[in-house]
């Protein structure tokens, strides 16, 4: 294998990183070379790997080993059939992440592809495909136990943290320009109940605030939302963004946009913020701000001039696609909170769970509890008392 680039960063709490980028291209070219699959006839077979970008990282946070993994890949294949028929093409994979499991969305090419050798790509389809599932489920756990040794460092040498960094705010004369010059910022709207868009749209708002308590420094937090290699880490995603007040920035492949207002390092973040599929121009105002506890972090976010109709879904998708994949990816681990905020819309969000009576626990309605079933139960004992009464009364009168 060639040299790979190897560096250990040990901060005050104890993360310590090493990339694993060129041992992860090795990795797989070896896990693909040569593997065949065959079918009526049809034998198709990898080629190569020609390509391998991306992030492929095993962190430790406090103990805990975490293999950050997001890989861009293209492979070679080719095929023929019993009758000499060839094709050849690719099989790229966009994203190879950490939650594969063997798993993973694909796009196979075939070069000059006409109907003799549609047969031959279905084969790579069918047959191919799954035995490099089968090859590539176990990058994560065999990059943790190939490379742990360098990463991991042992309780008893860790010591107590040192006291977080004063709080320093960040001065105009102190922000550099940017390797790509930020698009112009988008106005911010108007944080009262009710807004107007550009179109005079009156759109009735509200705001959602939330405390989320996470195990880790001011300072690792700030990071973790601010730097473009931490955030692509925990969107799973290539984020557009810059730390620089005014620089607009783009999350999960544009459904989250805004701009960024005010940053105090370590302290608060304050952004416009909005979602695909609201109402055109239409932003939010995210305010995020850290209060530096002595084994945590306390999260305070909150959030004005939401859409009424967006409230849940809002709220779910900031736990959904924030805070829970920080904890996971980083290990932050999460102490309490206080309820939970964006990504998708509504319309786009996961279902509502149903209510659930407990695992396999069916209703009954005949229950002792006092249901609906039991009234109804004792309402036709009491009408059969009164029409045997009545048939009873009658008989008597006529003798």
């Amino acid at each position: 294998m060639s040299n790979m680039s190897n560096w250990k960063n040990v901060n005050n709490w104890h993360w310590t990183s090493k990339n694993c980028l060129n041992w992860a291209k090795e990795y797989l070219k070896e896990q693909s070379a040569n593997l065949i699959a065959e079918d009526n006839g049809i034998c198709v077979q990898i080629n190569d790997l020609t390509e391998c970008s991306g992030d492929a990282e095993l962190n430790q946070r406090k103990g805990k080993l975490i293999p950050i993994i997001d890989l861009n890949l293209e492979l070679t294949w080719s095929g023929n059939t019993s009758d000499d028929n060839e094709a050849k093409g690719t099989i790229k994979i966009p994203e190879l992440d950490s939650g594969s499991e063997g798993d993973f969305d694909f796009e196979i090419t075939v070069e000059e592809e006409n109907d003799s050798k549609r047969p031959i790509k279905e084969v790579v389809r069918t047959h191919l495909i799954p035995l490099l599932k089968e090859q590539f489920k176990n990058l994560g756990n065999d990059m943790v136990e190939t490379h742990s040794k360098d990463v991991k460092i042992e309780s008893s040498q860790l010591g107590p943290a040192t006291p977080p960094r004063a709080v320093t705010p960040i001065e105009p004369s102190q922000i550099h320009t940017a390797s790509t010059p930020p698009r112009p910022a988008t106005p911010t709207t108007s944080n009262s109940d009710t807004v107007k868009s550009s179109a005079q749209k009156i759109i009735n708002t509200t705001n959602i605030s939330e405390v989320v308590e996470l195990q880790t420094s001011a300072d690792q937090i700030y990071e973790t939302l601010l730097d473009p290699g931490r955030v692509a880490a925990w969107t799973r995603s290539r984020p557009d963004i810059f730390r620089h007040v005014g620089s607009v920035f783009s999350l999960f492949d544009g459904n989250v946009t805004g701009t960024m207002v005010e940053l105090v390092q370590n302290e608060k973040i304050v952004q416009t913020w909005r979602l695909k599929t609201w109402p055109e121009g239409h932003f939010s105002t995210v305010t995020i701000k850290f209060e530096q506890a002595s084994d945590f972090t306390r999260v305070h976010i909150n959030q004005e001039g939401v859409p009424i109709g967006e409230v849940d879904a809002v709220r779910n998708n900031w736990q959904s696609y924030y805070w829970n994949p920080i904890k996971n990816v980083f290990g932050y681990g999460s102490i309490s909170s206080s309820s939970s905020i964006p990504l998708k819309s509504k319309n786009k969000s996961s279902k509502p769970r149903k209510n659930r009576r407990g695992s396999g626990e069916k209703k009954n309605s005949n229950s002792s509890g006092g249901g609906v079933g039991s009234s109804v139960f004792a309402v036709a004992i009491v009408l059969t008392a009164i029409v045997l009464g009545y048939v009873f009364l009658s008989r008597s009168s006529t003798t």
